[in-house]
């Protein structure tokens, strides 16, 4: 039995030394122990954590770049420098363009009668009731004008005593008086309600006076005379193409020096009823 007993004990011993070697090379070396006279290594100290925010370089140098600022304290302000603007810069804003532009101080303007201009005319009857001195008369005439926007009004009118009035000469003659007159008129709308307008306008021109013998059948005495007869009138539209106009004013006349009635009993008020037929 000997014999098997030694094989075993050989084993063991040797699972022992070799148990006995790895413990050598693993353990730490004693704090006691030391090594041809080298002292301890000193301990590695702790990495610091790495920031994820770039450090901010504003701060003063006692400051770590790593530290965020105090709340209360302001970044400093960094002064703008001169040169043209960034392009990521917004736009100046343009100008409201319900603010009109200034133009030149004189300019040549609008004409009255444009491309979008509405124009229209008449031709008008007109029956005037009016005073030679104390003798009232009765004139008829006719009145044609070209209407712009419905506001102005530019034409022509004539008119002429319908019965003779009796008029002394100045060597105290009575003889049957004549006159006519006719010019260019002009007329503005003032104001215009629906089927109503107040119109204000005049006539400008002139015609003749003439002293007829009756006897003779001809004028014995005759002058020319200039006419300007302002007046204020009211427009009624009665139809789209008929309007009726009551107007009132007074007739200023300026004869050349003749024998007949003067300037002051050839002037007098006026009352004129007309029929405006047309397109308005």
């Amino acid at each position: 039995m000997a014999p098997r007993v030694l094989p075993v004990l050989a084993a063991l011993a040797l699972l022992s030394a070799s148990a006995s070697a790895t413990a050598g090379v693993q353990a730490p070396p004693s704090p006691h122990a030391s090594s041809s006279g080298s002292a301890d290594l000193a301990p590695m100290p702790a990495t610091q954590p790495i920031q994820g925010n770039p450090p901010d370089l504003t701060q003063p140098a006692s400051v770590p770049a790593w530290q965020p600022p105090p709340p209360d304290v302001a970044a400093p302000s960094v002064p703008a420098t001169a040169g043209p603007a960034p392009a990521t810069m917004a736009p100046k804003p343009a100008e409201p363009q319900g603010r009109p532009k200034r133009g030149p101080l004189w300019t040549e303007g609008k004409p009255l009668i444009g491309g979008g201009s509405k124009v229209g005319a008449y031709i008008a009857p007109t029956f005037k009731l009016t005073g030679f001195g104390r003798s009232p008369g009765l004139m008829l005439g006719a009145d044609f004008a070209v209407i712009v926007n419905e506001r102005f009004m530019f034409g022509a009118a004539g008119t002429a005593l319908a019965t003779p009035l009796p008029a002394q000469r100045s060597d105290d003659r009575t003889f049957n008086m004549r006159t006519q007159y006719a010019g260019v008129t002009l007329a503005v709308a003032l104001l215009q309600v629906r089927f109503f307008s107040l119109q204000i306008g005049a006539l400008i021109g002139g015609g003749r006076v003439c002293l007829n013998d009756e006897r003779l059948d001809r004028c014995v005495n005759r002058a020319a005379m200039f006419v300007a007869e302002p007046e204020l009138g009211l427009s009624f539209a009665l139809t789209r193409v008929l309007r009726l106009v009551l107007s009132g004013g007074y007739r200023f006349a300026v004869a050349q020096p003749w024998s007949g009635p003067s300037d002051r009993l050839l002037s007098g008020l006026t009352g004129t009823l007309g029929l405006r037929l047309g397109k308005f």
